[in-house]
């Protein structure tokens, strides 16, 4: 990442608000310790590109946030309910394909229809920083939670088709209960 000194006042303002989205006080061996997730598990997550470092500190070492406690924790979750490491580390690898080509993407869309549109409109430096934090301010969370609602609504609709499919088939497994969403409508409604 560039040095702020090395950027104008927009672009520093943003790289700052970027960097300074959240609060990161753990590294490796904290982030195990909050989790309760061994050292081990937590290198082969960041391999497969699960786990991402919120940032790297002056000494050189990896800090993750209390947000990243949490997806590990999640993560634990999933293997205590009976999904083996492999599936869990090939899910990862997969995730992170899948995102990095979305994130990729929403970073030139925004670089390209926000940022250069406010830097070229913009009556002073002071006021392409503020547009530009501001902008990234609302888009962020709004990009976090139509990818997010995205995801979810997919995950529920393909369950519900192979439920459907084993029913179709006969398979005595599928008619054990109604598939259920976590806001308890049947799985594949659409809210």
């Amino acid at each position: 990442m560039p040095e702020p000194q090395d950027l104008d006042a927009p672009d520093a303002a943003l790289v700052a608000a970027v960097v300074d989205d959240e609060h990161a006080p753990y590294d490796l061996d904290g982030l195990a310790d909050a989790t309760g997730a061994g050292r081990t598990l937590l290198e082969a997550l960041e391999r497969a590109g699960l786990l991402l470092a919120h940032h790297t500190d002056p000494d050189g070492i990896a800090r993750y946030s209390e947000a990243d406690a949490a997806a590990v924790r999640a993560g634990l979750r999933l293997l205590d309910a009976g999904l083996p490491l492999g599936e869990l580390l090939d899910l990862a690898r997969r995730t992170d394909a899948a995102v990095s080509g979305i994130a990729e993407h929403a970073v030139e869309a925004f670089l390209r229809f926000v940022r250069d549109p406010v830097r070229g409109t913009a009556a002073s430096d002071d006021e392409a920083a503020e547009r530009l934090v501001t902008a990234y301010q609302q888009m962020l969370p709004a990009t976090e939670r139509l990818v997010a609602h995205h995801l979810r609504r997919r995950l529920l609709a393909t369950a519900a088709a192979r439920v459907g499919e084993e029913l179709a088939a006969g398979d005595p497994a599928a008619t054990d209960g109604d598939p259920q969403d976590a806001d308890g409508g049947p799985a594949g409604s659409t809210a």
